[in-house]
């Protein structure tokens, strides 16, 4: 005897969705197995389940089919292909015998009257199927056959493509301080609506051996001031971190849906230029502390982050830029490059080059030009090669790692400011004698 469970019949259901597209699925449904039965349907599955990650508490499962041959207009004509159907008169409601010959695109047909053995090609006519062909279903099912059991409950958990979340943020900058808003970004494509489900959000990269599709969602704006609170608690979990909403909700098929996760009030931030020698622009730079005494000390999920400033004249927010994060965790510095600065130049090259006692001595030039009328803070990398040594500079600089150089310069406004430095490159040769 067969059993058809449905989501009608669900007690409960969660869903964790992961970054990389995919989303893990995990159900009770009532199925009050009597013991007759020996087929079970559990219908209303994700489209894209991976079978192979099925898991079923409950039920001792002797073999199972995953049926997705899903009813539409041209499968259902083709199973009647050599079959009898009816054309109907669409004035008159008169019905026809015919038997349907050959099905070609766009649902054009050829029949053969039953009657009259006449052919209508392209008939202006409704066609009737006597029922549905064995072999189509309307929704996706599993299909399990069963060993004896009087089950009440079962459990079932898989895996499916068609889910995905992306982090979204968006930062209104203020005079000294920063307020930003989180947004998860969630999207169902899995071909299934899931109703009143607990939902999980996954940040992190977890390792899948199948590369998994591409999901690209389109750009939306998201709303500046925030919620009453995040509506999803954060918590690690493994090496990863987790989001759980804190409201059952329902994600409808084809549905994208935005949930608060985090907000922050008046952060600290400092703005700063960055020399870019490469493209030869001045990069405008906000960076800020991701810790609580800072207003934030929340873990942060790759994501786009767009800036805004309120225009003093009329009070509207106006877009200034975006960026990048990757997944960054919480006490960690949030760096974000918004644009090019207009009112800021440079130029920069090697000035001088000599050889004194086997070094090598370079000397170079920063010059920064400041046309705002406020001071500028200007930071900048050099490079060097080799073994090394600072014989002068202008400036202070750090020795971010061996060959690499960070100046920092206040620029006044309105002026120019040129850095310049002088360092050697042993060039000696060791020559080492054996005995």
């Amino acid at each position: 005897m067969k059993k058809l469970s449905t989501a009608n019949d669900t007690k409960n259901i969660s869903l964790t969705v992961y970054n990389g597209g995919f989303g893990a699925v995990k159900e009770t449904r009532n199925v009050n197995l009597t013991g007759a039965e020996t087929e079970l349907v559990f219908a209303d599955v994700a489209q894209q389940i991976e079978t192979d990650s099925l898991l079923v508490d409950g039920l001792n499962i002797l073999e199972f089919n995953y049926d997705y041959d899903l009813v539409d207009r041209d499968k259902l004509l083709r199973k009647y292909i050599d079959k009898e159907v009816y054309l109907k008169d669409r004035s008159t409601g008169d019905k026809k015998c015919c038997r349907l010959l050959s099905v070609e695109g766009s649902g054009r047909c050829v029949l053969e009257d039953s009657s009259t053995k006449e052919i209508y090609i392209d008939a202006y006519a409704e066609l009737i199927l006597p029922s549905l062909p064995s072999g189509l279903i309307v929704k996706p099912a599993l299909v399990w056959k069963i060993a004896k059991s009087t089950s009440e409950n079962v459990k079932v958990s898989y895996l499916s493509q068609g889910f995905n979340w992306n982090a979204n943020y968006v930062i209104e900058i203020l005079e000294n301080t920063l307020n930003i808003a989180g947004w998860a970004e969630i999207e169902n494509r899995s071909g299934t609506t899931f109703e009143n489900t607990r939902v999980k959000l996954i940040a992190g990269d977890v390792n899948r051996i199948k590369k998994d599709d591409d999901y690209e969602m389109e750009d939306r704006m998201y709303i500046c001031e925030s919620a009453a609170a995040p509506q999803a608690e954060e918590k690690s979990f493994f090496d990863y971190n987790m989001y759980t909403l804190l409201h059952p909700t329902t994600l409808k098929d084809n549905q994208t849906k935005q949930i608060n996760i985090l907000n922050g009030l008046n952060i600290p931030y400092k703005r700063y230029y960055q020399l870019n020698t490469r493209d030869e622009k001045v990069n405008v730079v906000i960076e800020f502390f991701n810790s609580k005494e800072c207003g934030l000390g929340i873990a942060m999920p790759k994501g786009k982050i767009k800036l805004y400033k309120a225009d003093e004249a009329d009070g509207s927010l106006e877009f200034i830029g975006e960026d990048s994060i990757d997944h960054t965790p919480k006490d960690e510095n949030i760096k974000l490059t918004i644009g090019n600065a207009f009112d800021i130049t440079f130029t920069y090259g090697e000035i001088d080059r000599k050889k004194n006692n086997g070094f090598e001595h370079y000397k170079y030039e920063y010059v920064i030009k400041n046309h705002k009328d406020e001071p500028a803070e200007v930071h900048f990398d050099h490079y060097t090669w080799g073994v090394w040594e600072m014989v002068s500079s202008t400036h202070d600089y750090v020795k971010k790692i061996s060959g690499l150089l960070e100046f920092s310069v206040n620029v006044s406004a309105d002026s120019e400011t040129k850095v310049e430095f002088e360092y050697k490159v042993d060039r000696r040769t060791e020559v080492v004698i054996k005995k």
